[in-house]
């Protein structure tokens, strides 16, 4: 029977080999990036401020006027079209789709059930950035 410790000796060494794993690098890289890139960053924040007031305003059942949604329009569009945003959320959803595999794995061999095979993965997280039809 493993011990605590040894169960956490195993993350922590897979947690090594996932950060060694190209996917975990092209992650950390565009992180990197982006904290170096003031205009993605200053993109995101804007669009993310837009978004939170107009779903308070929605939720307050206040109208969202014309111009709120052509501003809308105009961060999304500095968002999608910043390639430093992009490379990040291509490199964010190749991570989470690694994460979601491994995660398959360990649950099915805690409960002693065989691995979800790869045709049954589900499909990769969707993203505002990735489909602007989203909003």
């Amino acid at each position: 029977m493993a011990t605590k410790q040894e169960i956490m000796d195993a993350a922590t060494k897979l947690g090594k080999l996932i950060a060694d794993n190209p996917v975990g690098q092209k992650l950390e890289d565009a992180i990197k990036k982006l904290e170096s890139d003031l205009d993605a960053q200053r993109a995101m924040n804007d669009y993310q401020r837009v978004i939170q007031a107009l779903s308070e305003k929605e939720a307050a059942g206040q109208p969202i006027e014309v111009e709120e949604k052509q501003k809308l329009q105009t961060l999304q569009n500095a968002v999608m079209h910043n390639l430093t945003l992009q490379q990040f959320q291509i490199a964010q959803m190749d991570y989470l789709d690694l994460m979601r595999e491994v995660d398959q794995v360990v649950s099915a061999q805690s409960t002693g059930q065989q691995a979800v095979s790869d045709a049954a993965q589900p499909a990769p997280a969707a993203s505002p950035l990735i489909n602007p039809n989203m909003m």
